[in-house]
């Protein structure tokens, strides 16, 4: 998308315009379905999405959001879930953008809003590789997972492979907004590599991961930065994916990808006992503890296991160490009661027993997941 400086805010005909420009394809959608997406909102939701635009042009004059026409048209693109309206989804993009702003310490907020990614953890990398990090950026305008991508990137060293580039093993999407009126960290998709090029294969993640996969480590470390936030973690329901929708079911080729993709979701929620929450959602622990019944297991299954599972901790202690240094705690919000005004926590922690502050066991095995290929 053309990235300019607006000198007034934009009128909500402009999206049609920006819809139908060079680069806002992407993410499932062309340019002609977007431009008529365009048409609808704007007839029929057009005070909702001059609220968008309000809030967009905002953050845009302080430099908050780089590309106008894109992050405008978020509220345009099919959502994951798709029963989600345009009034709905402004009201989810204003409450994340709301929230990113308070979520993150200053430096770590300039780096984010500057295009660079957030650094949660440099992993012990390998033997032939540079490094292996967790980290936290803006997920691309096009993305219809969400705002957020908590990345897992692993990058061979020059010694091993000309020219080597980082390669992303595993993506976690995400946004913040209420649901049911309970702030949550919204997991809308999780993959795995996509480059066909830039290639990694699973046995070598295996081993740099001491046995993790990689859609179990970033959902591990998604409950640990909704304990640090304060915030109840969900996931979408694969029954309310897109893909469910007329114009892929009738593909048979997108029909197969489709029930791969709810097959990997249904094998990594049942993996984390996730539990029916609201509609099109599915509510998650944000605790996995396990037992690692060692008097069951053979001394080769209970050394693997007590090696992932000491591999979790130290990536546990680390992220928990950076999380003071990056991000910053929920702080309590005024709420009306009646007439008088309380300071309420916004967070799902009035009914979780403050679990922030308390310290979760020390896991005796590390998660596995259930049968199915995560993507």
């Amino acid at each position: 998308m053309t990235k300019g400086v607006a000198a007034r805010v934009p009128g909500t005909w402009e999206a049609f315009r920006w819809a139908l420009q060079p680069g806002a394809e992407g993410g499932g959608t062309s340019r002609a379905r977007l431009a008529w997406r365009a048409l609808r909102a704007t007839l029929w939701h057009g005070r909702a999405l001059r609220r968008w635009m309000m809030v967009v042009f905002e953050l845009h004059s302080r430099e908050i959001l780089r590309d106008l026409p894109g992050e405008y048209l978020r509220a345009i693109r099919p959502s994951v879930r798709g029963d989600t309206g345009f009034a709905e989804r402004v009201v989810q993009l204003i409450e994340h953008a709301d929230w990113l702003e308070t979520a993150f310490q200053p430096e770590a907020f300039a780096q984010l809003i500057a295009g660079e990614p957030v650094v949660l953890a440099e992993l012990a990398p390998p033997r032939g590789y540079d490094f292996l990090r967790l980290q936290l950026e803006h997920a691309p305008p096009q993305s219809p997972e969400g705002e957020m991508l908590l990345t897992l990137s692993l990058r061979r060293s020059a010694d091993v492979q000309h020219k080597p580039q980082p390669v992303e093993v595993g993506v976690l999407c995400f946004s913040r907004f209420r649901v049911d009126g309970v702030g949550c960290l919204v997991i809308g998709g999780v993959r795995g590599q996509r480059n066909n090029v830039q290639r990694i294969s699973p046995t070598e993640i295996a081993q740099a991961l001491q046995g993790w996969k990689p859609a179990v480590l970033l959902v591990s470390v998604a409950q640990e930065l909704a304990r640090h936030w304060g915030l109840r973690l969900i996931g979408l329901d694969p029954a309310a994916h897109r893909l469910h929708g007329w114009s892929y079911r009738w593909n048979p080729r997108y029909r197969a990808a489709g029930e791969r993709i709810f097959a990997s979701y249904e094998a990594l929620w049942a993996h984390f006992d996730a539990k029916p929450g609201p509609s099109g959602w599915l509510i998650m622990p944000v605790d996995s503890e396990e037992k690692l019944a060692a008097t069951a297991l053979s001394p080769e299954k209970r050394a693997r296991q007590t090696k992932r599972a000491d591999y979790w901790i130290r990536t546990r202690n680390l992220l928990r160490a950076r999380f003071k240094l990056l991000l910053q705690r929920p702080h309590r919000e005024p709420s009306l009661a009646r007439v008088t005004q309380s300071m309420e926590r916004d967070s799902v922690a009035q009914d979780t027993t403050d679990f922030q502050q308390s310290e979760p066991p020390v896991p005796e095995r590390v998660l596995q997941t259930g049968p199915g290929t995560l993507y």
